[in-house]
C-alpha cells in the first residue's frame, strides 16, 4: 500500500498532477502517514513554485512583446546616440542617406557581367561616423569567435569579408536574417551570440571588402541564413517612415502642449526669430539649441553659423528638428522603460518627454515606479522634480511639473496660458 501511494507520489511530482486529495489515503501506521504527509507537502510547494516560475515566465514575455516592434528599422541611424545600461542606441531620426544601389538584378560594378545585387546599398553617410543599427531586435550569428573585422576601408574592391567586408548577421524571431556589410573596420561592437535590441548601434558606416565608396549593404533573407534567401529589403523597411516620433494622432498637440510650456521665440511670417538666452546661447521656436543641434539643422540645409542672433529660420524646420529632439527623448525613455519592464501608455510616455525634454533625463523613475505606480505617491516621492527651488523660477517649474503630472496621471493636457 504504501508503495502505491509514493508511485503516486513521484507521478504526481512527474506530471505536475496536483490533485491529490489526502484523504484518500489509508495509511498503515503513523510513521507511513506522517512520511506521506511530507512528501505530498513538497508535491504542492513544487506546484506553487511551477505556477510562480510559469507566471513570470509569461509576463517576461509579454513584456518583451510589446517593448519590440514588429517592423523593421531603416538601418541607418541617428547622429546622436544614448547610452543604456552600457548598450548604445542611435534611436532617433536617422541621419540623411540615400539609396545609391536597390536589390535586384544589375551591371555589376566589377565587370562581372550581369549578376543579382542581393541587398540595398544606402550611401551619402561618413566613413567611421555615421551610425549602423540593428533593424529588429535579434541575436547575432556572425560575426563568430575569433573573427577580426579589419578589412580596411581603404582597400575597397577587395574579396576580404567574402566581399562584405566587415559585417554582421542578426537572426530574428520571425526566422528572417539581416546583413549589414561593409563597415568600418574595428567598428564592430557586437559578436556570435550577443542579444541586440532594435535600434543598437552595432557598427560604423565603412567602404571595405568589395565596395566602391562609403555605404551599407543590407539584406534581409527570409527563412533561412543563404544568400539564396534574399529578398527586396523595402519589404520591410522604408526610409520615409523609418522612426515614430510620436503617435500620428498625438504629436502635432504634444508638441503644440510642449511649447506652450517652453515658450517660444518671436514668429514673423513663417519665420522663427533666433534669439539669446543668455552667455551667448541661441535658440529658436520651443527651445531649440542652435549650437546643440548643427547636425539635424544642416540636414535640413541650415548651416546654424550663419545665423546669428535675430535672423529668422522657417517654423516648419524648426518644428522637425524639435520633433526629432524629442524622438531622441522617446527612444532614451523606452529603453529604460523596457530594461525595466515597464509599460506605460502613449500619454503617460509623452509626459515623461516633457520631463526630459526640460530636465534632461527621468533619473530614478523606473525604480519609484515600481514602488508607487501610478499614484499620488509617484508624485509625492519623485514627479514633483527638476524644481529649483527658492529661486525665480521655482513658481513656473512647479506649475509645469503639475501639467506633466495631469498628463501623466489623468492623460489631460493642461496648457500654459
Amino acid at each position: 500500500m504504501l508503495r502505491k501511494i509514493l508511485n503516486c507520489c513521484v507521478i504526481s511530482i512527474t506530471l505536475f498532477c496536483f490533485s491529490i486529495n489526502v484523504y484518500a489515503y489509508t495509511f498503515v501506521n503513523s510513521t507511513n502517514e506522517s512520511r506521506v504527509n511530507e512528501l505530498i507537502t513538497e508535491i504542492y510547494d513544487s506546484k506553487e513554485q511551477y505556477e510562480d516560475l510559469a507566471g513570470e515566465r509569461e509576463n517576461d514575455d509579454l513584456i518583451i512583446l510589446q517593448a519590440s516592434s514588429d517592423s523593421y528599422w531603416w538601418p541607418i541611424g541617428s547622429v546622436e546616440t544614448t547610452d543604456v545600461n552600457g548598450i548604445t542606441f542611435a534611436t532617433g531620426n536617422p541621419e540623411t542617406v540615400h539609396t545609391s544601389s536597390p536589390y535586384g538584378y544589375r551591371t555589376d560594378p566589377f565587370g562581372r557581367g550581369t549578376k543579382l545585387h542581393s541587398g540595398q546599398d544606402i550611401s551619402g553617410g561618413r566613413l567611421n561616423m555615421t551610425n549602423i543599427i540593428a533593424a529588429k531586435d535579434g541575436i547575432v550569428v556572425y560575426p563568430t569567435s575569433g573573427v577580426k573585422n579589419d578589412c580596411p576601408s581603404s582597400n575597397s574592391l577587395s574579396n576580404c569579408g567574402n566581399g562584405y567586408g566587415n559585417y554582421v548577421i542578426i537572426q530574428h524571431s520571425d526566422g528572417n536574417y539581416t546583413l549589414y556589410g561593409h563597415m568600418y573596420e574595428n567598428s564592430i561592437t557586437v559578436k556570435a551570440g550577443d542579444s541586440v535590441k532594435q535600434g543598437q548601434v552595432i557598427g560604423k558606416m565603412g567602404s571595405s571588402g568589395n565596395s566602391t565608396g562609403a555605404h551599407l549593404h543590407f539584406e534581409v533573407r527570409e527563412g533561412q541564413n543563404a544568400i539564396k534567401a534574399t529578398v527586396d529589403p523595402l519589404n520591410y523597411i522604408s526610409a520615409d517612415t523609418s522612426r515614430e516620433v510620436l503617435s500620428q494622432s498625438s504629436s502635432g498637440e504634444f508638441l503644440s502642449w510642449i511649447n506652450s510650456w517652453e515658450g517660444t521665440s518671436p514668429i514673423e511670417g513663417d519665420n522663427y526669430i533666433v534669439e539669446d538666452i543668455g552667455d551667448g546661447v541661441r535658440t529658436v521656436g520651443g527651445g531649440v539649441t542652435l549650437e546643440h543641434n548643427v547636425e539635424r539643422f544642416l540636414a535640413h540645409g541650415i548651416d546654424v553659423s550663419l545665423y546669428p542672433v535675430g535672423s529668422k529660420i522657417p517654423i516648419s524646420i524648426v518644428d522637425q528638428v524639435e520633433l526629432e529632439e524629442i524622438a531622441k527623448d522617446k527612444s532614451y525613455i523606452e529603453n529604460i522603460l523596457s530594461n525595466n519592464s515597464i509599460t506605460l501608455n502613449q500619454t503617460q510616455l509623452e509626459a515623461l518627454v516633457s520631463m526630459t525634454y526640460n530636465c534632461g533625463n527621468i533619473n530614478g523613475f523606473a525604480q519609484a515606479y515600481k514602488t508607487y505606480g501610478a499614484t499620488d505617491k509617484l508624485w509625492d516621492n519623485w514627479f514633483y522634480r527638476c524644481v529649483s527651488k527658492g529661486t525665480k523660477f521655482e513658481k513656473g517649474l512647479t506649475r509645469r511639473r503639475n501639467a506633466e503630472w495631469q498628463l501623466f496621471y489623468n492623460g489631460k493636457y493642461v496648457y500654459n496660458k
